[in-house]
């Protein structure tokens, strides 16, 4: 008796063979399509390209957090940022969309601040006491020269209140 050869799955699975060159992004995007990933992929670019999709300023501050409920969630570095990109949403969104392509991976952006909203880590075992940190020594703030310098190089950033915030931790703590 001969022994059988395997029998080749239902031919109505398996992707239909073409016998014409095929571009290749255009042969992975299929393969993509058809293993249902193209989406899941499409949503990696706005990590690996979340620079060039809303430009090195906004980048620097922000980072996206995931998509939920047809929702991006952006994390902010702090609340003046989150109070800022708040009233841009709408040239955010359009922008997001409009570079992504379709079909559309979220309708609307959410922001919030960094590390919050996450779940706290269980500690498993329990921590040692820690003795509190020496005072630090009084530090006079920057004058004269000094000052001017630092205020000169702060104007060069374009928010008033970062800039406002940037010059005077300056001033306290540069030495």
């Amino acid at each position: 008796m001969k022994p059988k050869a395997p029998r080749d799955p239902d031919p109505s699975q398996k992707p239909r063979r073409t016998y014409t060159t095929t571009q290749a992004g255009q042969a992975i995007a299929t393969v993509l399509a058809m293993r249902g990933l193209s989406d899941q992929v499409r949503g990696e670019r706005l990590t690996t390209e979340w620079t060039e999709l809303v430009g090195a300023k906004i980048a620097s501050r922000t980072r996206p957090d995931g998509i939920s409920g047809r929702i991006l969630w952006i994390e902010v570095a702090t609340s003046a940022w989150l109070h800022e990109l708040n009233m841009l949403r709408p040239q955010l969104v359009s922008g997001l969309i409009e570079r992504l392509g379709e079909p559309r991976l979220f309708d609307d952006v959410k922001f919030k601040l960094a590390g919050r909203g996450r779940q706290q880590q269980v500690v498993t075992a329990p921590r040692a006491k820690q003795r509190p940190a020496p005072p630090r020594p009084f530090q006079m703030p920057a004058t004269g020269a000094a000052r001017e310098s630092i205020v000169r190089e702060a104007s060069a950033v374009d928010d008033d209140e970062l800039r406002e915030l940037i010059a005077r931790v300056r001033i306290t703590h540069d030495k």
